[in-house]
Formats: C-alpha cells, sequence, structure tokens
C-alpha cells in the first residue's frame, strides 16, 4: 500500500490497515502505523489566490524555503497553462543564492471571470523533484459609475 504525503510535511501521520491471515483463532488483526513526515521545504503561502477588479495590479508573493537538512537549488519554474499569469523567481533579498527563493505571481487577465494555473517547481532535491503550487483567482468588473 502507498500512503500519499503531499502537503503533510512536518505532521504526524497514521495508518491502520486491516491484515487477514490463515490463523483459525484469529483471522484478522488491524495494524497502526505512526510516524513523522519529513519537510523538504517550506512554502509560504501554499497556494496563490489573486482576486480583485480589472485594471487593478494583483501580484502575491510566495517564500520557498529549503529546511536545513534537504538544500536545494531550484533549477526550473514554470507555469503549466502561463495563460492568466506571469511569475518571476529570485533569491530572497539578503539571502544567499540556494537558501530562500522568492517567487513572484502577477495576473495578467484583462477580463473578467474566474482562473485557475498550477505552478511547477523544479529543483536538484532527488526526495522532492517538483513542487506545485496552486493558483486561484477572479477579477471583478470595473464598477460603473454612479449617475
Amino acid at each position: 500500500m502507498v500512503v500519499g504525503t503531499d502537503g503533510r510535511g512536518g505532521n504526524s501521520l497514521t495508518k491502520r490497515f486491516r491484515v487477514y491471515t490463515n490463523d483459525p483463532r484469529q483471522s484478522q488483526t488491524v495494524l497502526s502505523i505512526t510516524g513523522k513526515v519529513d519537510a523538504y521545504v517550506e512554502v509560504l503561502p501554499r497556494r496563490v489566490r489573486l482576486v480583485g477588479r480589472l485594471g487593478e495590479p494583483l501580484t502575491e508573493k510566495v517564500r520557498i524555503v529549503p529546511k536545513k537538512e534537504y538544500p536545494f537549488s531550484i533549477k526550473k519554474v514554470r507555469a503549466r497553462n502561463g495563460k492568466d499569469i506571469r511569475i518571476v523567481l529570485e533569491p530572497e533579498a539578503g539571502q544567499p543564492a540556494a537558501k530562500e527563493y522568492l517567487l513572484t505571481v502577477t495576473s495578467t487577465r484583462n477580463e473578467s471571470g474566474s482562473f485557475g494555473d498550477y505552478i511547477v517547481v523544479q529543483t536538484d532535491l532527488k526526495e522532492k523533484p517538483t513542487i506545485g503550487i496552486p493558483v486561484s483567482g477572479h477579477l471583478y468588473s470595473k464598477p460603473t459609475p454612479k449617475k
């Protein structure tokens, strides 16, 4: 059995399994396994929300911080769709390269409505080669002037 641990880094996780045996005295038993999920990276915020009115600048900054035990460099960052957002990645100001990164996500959409995308961050860390950051947004139309 495979246990998904995405988004659970730094937390404890308990899984229970029912085991069937050929022992007539105890044909089944429940095993419980508990452990802490290692966090490879801290992503703040975990998801990007861009909400506002047409014509307003909509930007959110995301900090990507490798954990000391799992240092890595970011090789590439891209949006899956890229139609409604622009992304810029740079080392965090005042931090040596590869210690912290700042990802700036800006809406480029020019019509009202909802949109979504997914940012894929490729790293050189074998344990976590990609980091995903979901993006959602909504642009409201400009208010009409009152007469």
